[in-house]
């Protein structure tokens, strides 16, 4: 436990060190969550808390949203590599370090067991609670080797396998779970409850909060990237011993 709870403070430190080692990573994720932004201060989305639902949904903001989910995800993608080239003493925007076949299988596998469940869940849905819930969870549970697969693809692991991820993967597809959760759920109350915040308030302060938003979302691109690498990582139990160790120091 004193390996693990060492390993997820350092996810969290790594996770900013990101902001002035590579600041270009959080970028990736914040600008195109501001130009989202810009978007939506300008089509009036934070007047009233109607109007946010209304505008919410508009092809307009919708548009630029698209751009912003994927901005995340290339984030996530670029934090990954940031912090498994740095181990690899490579640069991380090399692609010396990524396993190419296993990185297509990883993807092809995630997108089609994307697919799949969501057809069986669109199936299941007109059934009782809370079955489709049940099958979910089962369902998500499941698929989180594949996410291992993906990891091992980013930082070139040669060992790794299909097989060898449903044999040996399930503690790092756990810790890559409760990193990334304890590192999102807390970050993305914030990023919803500063929308709230918004409603209502005049034009400096609604700008102010969507800028301070939009660095928020960097934040939680690296700090889902670093959360994914860590935990994906063996542990050691040096790891435990030296944290104890200088926090008694």
């Amino acid at each position: 436990m004193r390996a693990v709870f060492a390993r997820f403070a350092t996810s969290v430190r790594d996770a900013l060190r990101i902001w002035w080692l590579a600041p270009i990573i959080p970028l990736i994720a914040a600008l195109p969550e501001f130009g989202q932004h810009v978007v939506e201060i300008r089509l009036g989305m934070f007047d009233s808390i109607e109007t946010m639902r209304t505008i919410g949904q508009s092809a307009a903001r919708w548009g630029v949203g698209y751009i912003k989910i994927a901005g995340l995800f290339l984030a996530i993608i670029a934090t990954i590599r940031f912090q498994a080239a740095r181990l690899q003493d490579r640069s991380w925007w090399s692609a010396h370090g990524v396993n190419w076949r296993l990185l297509g299988i990883a993807l092809a596998l995630n997108i089609l067991v994307s697919l799949v469940g969501e057809a069986i869940l669109e199936g299941v849905a007109p059934l009782a609670f809370p079955v489709p819930l049940i099958l979910q969870i089962v369902l998500s549970i499941a698929s989180l080797p594949l996410l291992v697969l993906l990891v091992a693809a980013l930082t070139g692991d040669p060992a790794a396998s299909i097989a060898g991820v449903y044999r040996h993967g399930w503690l790092a597809a756990l810790r890559i779970a409760i990193f990334a959760a304890a590192l999102f759920l807390p970050l993305q109350w914030l990023h919803m409850m500063n929308h709230q915040w918004a409603v209502g308030q005049s034009e400096p302060i609604v700008w102010t909060l969507m800028v301070f938003d939009s660095l928020l979302v960097g934040l939680i691109a690296t700090g889902l990237g670093t959360a994914i690498h860590h935990g994906y990582r063996p542990l050691s139990k040096h790891e435990g011993q030296d944290f104890m160790s200088a926090g008694r120091t």
